[in-house]
């Protein structure tokens, strides 16, 4: 079975499977922000809602072996607040904040709501060109069904996302590891500019929630702003069959390839 990672006893070794677009040997972000988000579903699983989850990634991360270490920050009888730091042996690579909430009775009605029209579904959807989905080895275990624009031409687009392939070998993925993982390809999917002639990365990625994730199907639809001297920021709002269940930003840092960088993409 395909996996991104394979446990080696409190480790997880990134696979072949794992590599990111900027290089085979670099971990896809959605790998890295999908695997300390493990530690945050068990927190979870006590009766707490997920609200919002802040990772930073603070270097790249190699096809290596990685374990996670969690702390609570704040451990309140309404709010809890952890955290999970993701280390290649003493080299912390990233870290997740992670918000959780106890329910309520119900919700407020709001009265300024606007009904929104239902989304295509992944099954009306067209799957994108295959030299788009060679972005990346990671990209390639992922089925994509776009409902508006395009993956390789720039500019906003909406497209469901699912990672076919098991994040952690023997384990099955979660709505909320479908969510995180679908929610660092916002920016790949509003991409603005020639990838032969820039890169953009993200070095943070927030999520917030308003309700939990359900399914496997996970539909971005996602925009990119530009700034001053490299500055971007991407926003996408996150749905699944039933509708929107979360808002993600992504700050970006965009920077021109040189000319043989250029020439060799």
């Amino acid at each position: 079975m395909t996996a991104i990672f394979k446990p080696e006893g409190d480790l997880f070794r990134a696979t072949e499977h794992a590599g990111g677009p900027w290089s085979p040997d670099m971990l896809q972000g959605s790998a890295t922000t999908a695997l300390m988000t493990r530690d945050v579903a068990r927190l979870a699983a006590s009766g707490f809602a997920v609200r919002r989850l802040t990772f930073d990634l603070w270097r790249p991360a190699g096809l290596h072996a990685f374990r996670t270490t969690t702390e609570l920050l704040r451990d309140g009888r309404k709010a809890k607040t952890m955290q999970v730091r993701l280390m290649d042996g003493e080299t912390e690579i990233g870290r997740c904040t992670a918000l959780l909430t106890a329910p309520s009775g119900e919700s407020p009605a709001d009265p300024f709501a606007r009904p929104a029209a239902p989304d295509k579904a992944p099954e009306a959807g067209a799957p994108p060109p295959a030299f788009a989905q060679k972005w990346s080895r990671y990209f390639q275990n992922v089925s994509v069904r776009l409902i508006e624009g395009a993956l390789e031409k720039p500019g906003p687009a909406a497209a469901w996302m699912r990672l076919d392939a098991s994040l952690v070998e023997g384990e099955t993925n979660t709505p909320l590891i479908q969510a995180v993982q679908a929610a660092d390809f916002s920016s790949g999917v509003a991409q603005i500019v020639d990838m032969r002639s820039w890169t953009f990365i993200n070095p943070e990625i927030s999520l917030y929630f308003f309700r939990p994730p359900e399914g496997e199907w996970i539909l971005i639809r996602a925009a990119t702003r530009v700034g001053a001297h490299g500055a971007g920021l991407t926003t996408a709002t996150l749905s699944d069959r039933n509708g929107p269940f979360a808002e993600v930003m992504q700050a970006m840092s965009f920077e021109r390839r040189d000319a043989e960088q250029a020439q060799a993409s």
